[in-house]
C-alpha cells in the first residue's frame, strides 16, 4: 500500500501511477531492478507483467508493466539501471500486450507455433510481431494516403500529419508515423469514419 505522505520526508516522496492509482513511496527504499531475464519463460513473463512480486516497494509487489514508474528518468530512481533494462522491458511489453489479445495461453501458442506444432521461441515471437507491425503500418499508411488522395496535407486532415521539430513544421512521410496518426484520426474524427463507411475518398468529395 502507499505510505502516508506525512511519514515520508518531502525530498524522498515519490509518486508512481499504477493504472488509476497514485502510489506514494519513499524513493530511498526502492531496490535496484530485479536481475531476471523473463525471455526464458514467455508464460511467466505474461503473468508477471500483470501481477508480480519480483519487485517489492513498501511491501507491495509491483507488476512488471509498472517498473518504469520507479526507474525511468524524470519519474523514479536508479535511472542508470533502467537504461540497461529499457530495451529488454520494451520487448517484454511487446509480447505481453500481444498475449492479451488472446483468451488463453492455448490460443496464444496456437498462433505462435509452426506447422508441426512446435511453439516459437521468445526471439521468433519478437521477429513475427515486428514483421506484423511493419506490414500493419504499411497497410494503414496506404489507407491514409488513399483516403486523402495522396495528399496528407489535405484540408480535411486538419494538419494531423504535420509535426514540429526545431521550430519548423514538417509533413510525416514514414509509414509508421503516418499509420499512427491515421489510427488516431479513426478514433477521434467521426466525420472521417463516416466518409469511409460511405466509400468516399477526399479526392471525390
Amino acid at each position: 500500500m502507499s505510505l502516508p505522505p506525512e511519514i515520508i520526508p518531502p525530498k524522498n516522496l515519490g509518486i508512481a501511477h499504477l493504472g488509476q492509482e497514485q502510489f506514494l513511496y519513499d524513493r530511498t527504499t526502492v531496490p535496484s531492478p530485479p536481475t531476471i531475464h523473463l525471455s526464458k519463460d514467455v508464460n511467466q513473463l505474461c503473468e508477471e507483467w500483470e501481477e508480480s512480486n519480483l519487485l517489492v516497494v513498501n511491501g507491495r509487489g509491483i507488476p512488471v508493466k509498472y517498473w518504469g514508474e520507479f526507474y525511468k528518468k524524470g519519474k523514479g530512481v536508479k535511472t542508470a539501471a533502467w537504461d540497461a533494462l529499457r530495451v529488454e522491458w520494451g520487448n517484454w511489453k511487446f509480447i505481453a500486450e500481444e498475449r492479451q489479445r488472446y483468451p488463453d495461453n492455448t490460443s496464444f501458442w496456437h498462433a505462435f507455433s509452426d506447422e508441426n506444432g512446435k511453439v516459437f521461441s521468445y526471439q521468433q515471437i519478437l521477429n513475427c510481431l515486428a514483421e506484423h507491425r511493419v506490414s500493419a503500418a504499411a497497410r494503414d499508411a496506404n489507407d491514409a494516403r488513399t483516403f486523402f488522395g495522396g495528399n496528407l496535407d489535405h484540408p480535411l486532415a486538419h494538419s494531423a500529419f504535420r509535426y514540429t521539430k526545431s521550430g519548423k513544421t514538417y509533413l510525416s512521410s514514414k509509414d509508421d508515423a503516418v499509420a499512427k496518426k491515421w489510427r488516431e484520426l479513426l478514433t477521434t474524427r467521426s466525420d472521417i469514419v463516416e466518409q469511409i463507411s460511405l466509400g468516399h475518398l477526399c479526392n471525390s468529395l
